[in-house]
């Protein structure tokens, strides 16, 4: 008779082989009745079925906003007066929803370029700094050489296809933030009312365009130091009031200002714009103008019934740090001269040996 211990070996592989053999079958099955237990679990769950997979689902896209291009020219003797009109601006821009490309044009100088692009890069906003050569234009008219810097700037994005609404707004500008919201809405080109503050006239002026509904039909002028009214049609030159530009236009028409007209960039290059592509000479800003004119059918307003009371729009007429100077130091030459005068009267009669 064997032992003990020798038939409890023997068993030892059945009992190890049997547990293995239940193990796979109990797994088979389990994988093999998964899908059956998933069909018949999702009619009984309903609507709830699928809750943790709307959880899961990935946000709808934001809406596509559209590129704003933003223009700002800059004087080249403005000095810290430039850097403080341009960081006030900065400050309205960085409360436009973006996206928005700043570009800012100013004289090509070292010093004040490098510090202009380092006051751009406090801002947090997306800019680009261009220059340009200031000496062509010593001594000559404002208005054309800000004129060169909008061309400069139009230049900029024809070359590079910025794809977008652009918006000539001056560094002395003043927003209500809706205004961008309306301009982002612009297919072809569109105008709005700007109100000019003249604190040394002490007058306000208001330039803008008149409408039929949103289509708009001419211009008009308010000075409201006299509270007079001047309008004409859509074949008015446009023209540019935040320069003396204008200075030999005639005074009874009314002005479009440039800083109430905005269009969308591919009216560059589209080469469906023959008034663009027929044109030879690189004057952008001027091209501009003739399509407002030629193209005036096109134009819709902003606000959309261009409500006179609803101005979106400021532009503050402050004079320049050097005309600030020129004018005190007319106020103080009387009284220096005079103390001149007197102080050599005195030199005469101490020289004098009769008195």
């Amino acid at each position: 008779m064997e032992p003990a211990g020798r038939s409890k070996k023997r068993a030892h592989p059945w009992i190890n082989a049997s547990v293995h053999f239940l193990l796979c079958f109990a797994v088979g099955a389990l994988v093999a009745l998964a899908p059956l237990a998933a069909s018949i679990r999702s009619p009984f769950l309903g609507p709830f079925g699928d809750a943790h997979r709307a959880v899961a689902a990935p946000p709808p896209a934001a809406p596509d906003l559209g590129l704003l291009l933003i223009v700002t020219v800059t004087q080249p003797d403005d000095g810290m007066a430039k850097d403080a009109s341009v960081a006030r601006l900065a400050h309205t821009l960085r409360h436009v929803v973006p996206p928005l490309l700043w570009i800012v044009v100013g004289a090509r100088n070292r010093t004040a370029t490098a510090r202009t692009v380092q006051l751009l890069r406090g801002t947090g906003l997306m800019f680009r700094h261009l220059t340009y050569d200031a000496t062509n234009f010593t001594g000559g008219d404002a208005g054309d050489e800000a004129d060169h810097q909008r061309n400069v700037a139009l230049s900029h994005i024809e070359r590079h296809q910025l794809n977008g609404v652009v918006h000539f707004a001056g560094a002395s500008g003043v927003y209500d933030l809706r205004f961008f919201q309306m301009l982002r809405q612009t297919r072809g080109i569109s105008a709005w009312p700007v109100a000019t503050l003249s604190p040394a006239d002490q007058k306000v002026t208001l330039e803008g365009p008149t409408c039929n509904s949103s289509q708009i039909t001419g211009w008009y002028s308010k000075d409201s130091s006299t509270n007079r009214t001047q309008g004409i049609s859509n074949s008015m030159v446009a023209a540019d009031t935040n320069t003396t530009a204008n200075k030999n236009s005639s005074s009874d028409h009314p002005i479009i200002n440039i800083s109430g007209i905005g269009f969308r960039s591919s009216l560059l290059w589209n080469s469906e714009g023959s008034l663009i592509r027929g044109n030879s000479t690189q004057d952008l800003i001027q091209l501009v103008r003739e399509i407002v004119i030629l193209d005036g059918n096109k134009l819709k307003g902003v606000p959309s019934e261009c409500f006179e009371s609803q101005v979106m729009l400021w532009h503050m007429d402050m004079p320049t740090l050097h005309h600030v100077h020129t004018k005190i130091e007319q106020q103080q030459n009387p009284k220096e001269e005079k103390e001149i005068e007197q102080q050599q009267n005195l030199m005469k009669s101490d020289e004098d040996p009769t008195t």
